[in-house]
């Protein structure tokens, strides 16, 4: 095996990882929204406890949010490879190394 194969098959084997934490942020997704949109329709001079946990959960679901939508274009990124996939897994030596003390 070529270090090529071993570096897309790397790059694929770590893409396929973050497909499935992608796939495991989804099922939180419906909880989150559930939650959130219930203490969304409860009235807006509510109690401070029901606006804190709006806003908690307006967070809690934009992150979560963020977390898939990251993990999909990181997975994207490393399953099409490249040059710059196979410098981030496999740097090559630079011809001028630093010298050490």
């Amino acid at each position: 095996m070529s270090k090529k194969d071993a570096v897309v098959l790397a790059s694929r084997t770590l893409a396929t990882l973050l497909i499935l934490w992608a796939l495991s942020e989804v099922s939180y997704l419906p909880e989150r929204l559930h939650s959130y949109l219930n203490y969304l329709n409860r009235e807006l001079s509510s109690a401070p406890g029901i606006q804190y946990m709006r806003h908690s959960y307006l967070i809690a679901l934009g992150f979560l949010i963020t977390r898939i939508v990251g993990y999909v274009l990181m997975a994207r990124w490393l399953y099409q490879g490249g040059p710059e996939i196979e410098e981030l897994l496999l740097p090559t030596e630079s011809q001028e190394s630093p010298a050490r003390n």
